[in-house]
């Protein structure tokens, strides 16, 4: 029973880390906006990825959970997962707008602000 608590803790900890690190780059301006300048940089597929983060991290949260014994280090091993699941994601967001910026100064187009 360990084991499928820890899942559904570390399922939830995958989805969500994506999508909540994604959505605060999108308000803070982290994210690639594209639209307008005629260069195409395809937007990051966010939920996707979350349901692959879900299920990785659930899936170590409950062998970490089977391993130790306990819910918490199944838990524990399911945030771990989390973590990386996450920073991949906010890299490869980071890395688009790094595209689109080289991309716009090679055309020579001013953004406005």
């Amino acid at each position: 029973m360990a084991d499928v608590t820890a899942a559904m803790f570390g399922g939830a900890l995958g989805c969500m880390g994506p999508i909540l690190a994604v959505g605060t780059g999108y308000m803070c301006g982290c994210s690639p906006d594209s639209r307008g300048t005629g260069i195409e940089v395809p937007r990051q597929p966010v939920g996707t990825i979350a349901m692959f983060g879900a299920l990785i991290c659930a899936s170590s949260a409950a062998f970490g959970a089977l391993a130790f014994g306990t819910v918490a280090a199944g838990v524990a091993v399911g945030a771990v997962a989390s973590v990386l699941v996450t920073s991949t994601s906010v890299n490869d967001m980071l890395h688009r707008r790094e595209m689109l910026s080289h991309s716009l100064e090679d055309t020579g187009y001013e953004r406005r602000q």
